[in-house]
């Protein structure tokens, strides 16, 4: 039996027609290959947006990697460079039934004439829309030769949803029961819809991926986000970017037509709607989370069209069609497709490899189609199904009735929705692009300038500013996403990265010939040699620790440092880079980001998960009864699970949490004491980016203050008793007593625990924080919650990039030497005597 680990095995808790066929589909093919049976690739689920591109990383990274993976348009080439993809090109020539020799040589066009000459090409070109070929198949990593190295399984474009509830109730108004087929129209249409008072909004935008909606309006107005340079165009952008080769990608992302639809993005944000003359609101969108629970009413809405998972045909409440057309008539919008592939460590086991390739033609083959059109008319949404879908199974004419029902206007739909598909950015690291395209479009909502030129209707000023944010988005982009430098700036940091690189190791040699002569007692420093016959016995029983030591901390950072000069590659042939790796550790905004907040954390666990401990220890020591008690209950949440914390925690800040509760109990006796009508806390403070580090802390004080009150309190008691009877005959206070006496005997201790306090914080804070928030809410500056050693983390195992994380480790550890150093020259300064000395 083969257990294979593939993405798309449903869940057994899904409701649903959808989930029932997908579920049928499992059973079917498991019949009817009972050797092979598909099992999910269940994984860490992360913050924010970065499950989906992590979890496949960190499953490989862990050795868990899927059989077939999962791969998205802008995942694609990420995946192809590092070798993590199995090429297909022998089995999709053996669906087609043909046998190409040299495939790998011919260019795109040439390989599907060849395909084209077999007996399977219809079943082929059914499946594979035009637009993927060129995502499909691309040049391989070595650059031996062009492979496919995905399979589509469902492809989707974005259309536009409106609520027909809400278009039913404007019909009066002049609202039609279809989408508005223009820009124009779209607007006033949205400003019918726009009542705020009343919670109703015209649009409907993402807050975390506005970009989702922007590019159907980037696609209608002609432009485009990236582009891959061509011969015709190599010249022109090489002299711009710093080795600039044809097949590259760079940001094109501030030409005209990107003015334009900024300019129609900023519209929907900044102009005044008025009703019977009124001022009622200014924009006709709203953002909101993805995952929110949502009381607001949208009239429309830019969501994804499937042709053939049906996937969004159960919701009746909501009507779809294709974008608006732009100012030139385009309607295009964004083109993406299900894409799967088979994982390259299994190039050496070509039994399980078969069975993969089986599993990803069984999935969007016949029988599948098939089993999922059965669940949806027995859920009487047939007439939402596809007509050529209905018409290909309808063998015994028991489709007819449900094909009649079929309305012209939604084949309509889907035809001009995948004609003008804009296939979704797949160059290098276009995974990143929407987020990368956060930022300008914020800065153009947000901007003061742009809203009184719109107001003042000078249009031109206002396209003027949004071509400033524009273009400087296209640098920053082209620089820090697609790695094209101008060649001055290139130079610039591979000196600087040099600097860097020299002061570390500078650093490090510094501190260990410090540490060899601090913990070096003076009368072996003149010996001069390690005197191995005379001191032989303590050195053999040291041998066991200084060899673990070496083996499991000096090695590993030994490889690490050899990491930190190569792009790393699991699967092997790792390449060596120089110091490309400093360089994006130390021009990445996100890593200072996270440094930040990492300084931030360790500033407020200083404050109070450090010092609550010492306070609490005085405290305890002068309790005169019930000392038992009260160092059991304090010590009580250590021993809780860190899950249990975690969980427990948690459960607190939700929305009905017990600190709502709090807050909202002054609230509700202000409200009945004085009939006033203040509004109760409804916050779920882990998504609020001002709180959220805080009260992430919060739980490691509260299980971590138990142990260190122990320590210190155990400290206090080596405080003679004699010393605190001779002050109360001076008639020392309470105050004296603690800072002339106690205080005194614990420094040491309190100055060792501090500079190790400091850099756990710093260091070892990421993994509480990964599991109560995964580093987000993020906002366009970075995570909220992302500290430096989750960012390390992510970098390293959620992305793969083994040589920036090493690069990055490097970095933070020079950072922190200098606690270090003064932490060493602090303890050889300690002398250690038992009580009886």
């Amino acid at each position: 039996m083969i257990y294979l680990r593939a993405w798309g095995v449903p869940d057994s808790y899904g409701v649903g027609p959808i989930q029932e066929g997908e579920r049928a589909i499992m059973r079917s093919f498991r019949d009817l290959f009972p050797g092979i049976d598909p099992v999910s690739t269940t994984g860490l689920s992360l913050g924010g947006d970065r499950t989906d591109q992590m979890m496949p990383f960190m499953q490989i990274a862990g050795g868990i990697a899927p059989d077939v993976l999962n791969v998205s348009f802008g995942q694609s080439q990420t995946y192809i460079s590092m070798g993590l993809l199995y090429p297909l090109d022998e089995y999709v020539e053996k669906l087609a039934g043909v046998k190409i020799e040299n495939g790998q040589r011919l260019s795109t066009k040439e390989y599907l004439a060849q395909l084209k000459l077999g007996p399977g090409w219809p079943i082929i070109e059914d499946r594979v829309p035009q637009q993927c070929w060129e995502v499909m198949r691309r040049l391989s990593r070595d650059g031996d030769g062009y492979h496919i190295y995905a399979f589509p399984v469902g492809p989707i474009v974005e259309g536009l949803t409106y609520d027909r509830l809400l278009f039913a109730e404007h019909a009066h108004q002049g609202i039609e029961m279809r989408v508005p087929r223009d820009w124009e129209e779209f607007m006033a249409w949205a400003k019918i819809l726009t009542d705020p008072a009343k919670g109703k909004y015209g649009l409907r935008v993402s807050s975390t991926a506005p970009a989702y909606t922007f590019l159907n309006f980037l696609y209608s107005a002609g432009g485009d986000v990236v582009h891959q340079v061509q011969p015709e165009d190599a010249a022109y952008y090489r002299r711009k970017m710093n080795n600039l080769q044809t097949g590259d990608w760079v940001c094109v992302f501030d030409t005209q037509e990107a003015v334009e639809a900024a300019y129609f993005w900023a519209r929907l944000r900044f102009e005044k709607v008025f009703r019977d003359g009124q001022f009622i609101c200014r924009g006709v969108v709203r953002s909101a989370e993805d995952s929110s629970v949502d009381l607001y009413q949208y009239g429309m809405q830019f969501n994804f069209l499937d042709d053939r998972f049906l996937w969004g045909a159960e919701d009746q409440t909501r009507g779809f069609g294709p974008v608006p057309a732009g100012p030139t008539g385009l309607q295009r919008s964004g083109f993406s497709s299900r894409m799967v592939g088979i994982f390259a460590g299994l190039e050496n086991d070509p039994r399980r490899r078969d069975a993969a390739w089986e599993y990803i033609r069984f999935y969007d083959g016949p029988e599948a189609r098939r089993l999922r059109v059965q669940k949806m008319v027995q859920a009487g949404l047939g007439p939402f199904v596809r007509r050529k879908l209905l018409e290909q199974f309808n063998t015994d004419g028991q489709y007819n009735s449900i094909i009649r029902q079929i309305s012209p206007d939604l084949e309509r739909t889907y035809e001009i929705a995948f004609a003008g598909g804009v296939p979704a950015p797949y160059g290098k690291n276009c995974q990143y692009v929407l987020r990368e395209m956060l930022y300008p479009l914020e800065a153009i909502w947000n901007s003061d300038e742009i809203r009184d030129a719109m107001d003042a209707g000078d249009e031109t000023k206002a396209k003027f500013l949004i071509s400033g944010i524009l273009e400087r988005a296209t640098d920053r982009i082209n620089i820090k996403m697609l790695g094209n430098l101008p060649p001055e700036m290139a130079r610039q940091q591979n000196i600087i990265s040099w600097g860097v690189i020299i002061v570390v190791l500078v650093s490090f040699t510094v501190v260990l010939r410090m540490v060899f002569k601090a913990f070096t007692p003076e009368h072996h420093q003149d010996l001069g040699s390690w005197q191995f016959r005379k001191y032989w016995k303590p050195y053999l029983i040291a041998m066991p620790a200084l060899l673990l030591i070496a083996i499991w901390m000096y090695w590993p950072m030994f490889k690490g440092s050899v990491i930190a000069f190569q792009d790393y590659n699991v699967m092997g042939d790792s390449k060596w880079v120089g110091t490309a790796n400093f360089s994006t550790v130390l021009y990445s905004s996100e890593f200072w980001t996270s440094l930040w907040v990492s300084i931030l954390y360790a500033a407020m666990f200083m404050a109070f998960g450090f010092c609550t401990p010492i306070v609490l220890a005085f405290l305890l020591s002068e309790v005169p009864r019930g000392k038992v008690l009260f160092r059991t209950i304090y010590y009580l949440p250590a021993v809780l699970s860190g899950l249990v914390v975690v969980i427990m925690w948690k459960s607190f800040y939700g929305a009905e949490g017990m600190i709502n509760q709090l807050l909202n109990g002054p609230i509700w006796l202000v409200n009945l004491l004085f009939d006033q009508d203040v509004s109760y806390f409804n916050e779920n403070w882990l998504q609020n980016p001002h709180w959220a580090l805080f009260f992430c802390l919060l739980p490691t004080v509260w299980a971590g203050v138990g142990p260190g009150c122990l320590i210190y309190l155990a400290a206090l008691k080596t405080v003679p008793e004699e010393i605190y009877e001779a002050a109360d005959i001076d008639g020392a206070g309470i105050r004296h007593k603690v800072f002339s006496i106690a205080v005194p005997t614990i420094k040491i201790l309190v100055m060792i625990n501090f500079i190790g306090a400091m850099i756990g914080a710093i260091r070892g804070s990421g993994g509480f924080i990964l599991a109560m928030t995964g580093g987000g809410p993020y906002t366009e500056t970075g995570g909220a919650t992302e500290v430096v050693g989750l960012k390390l983390f992510y970098t390293t195992f959620g992305y793969l990039q083994f040589g920036v994380g090493a690069a990055m480790s490097w970095v933070i550890g020079a950072m922190l030497i200098g606690f270090t150093v003064f932490q060493l020259k602090r303890l050889s300064n300690v002398e250690f005597r038992t009580a009886g000395a």
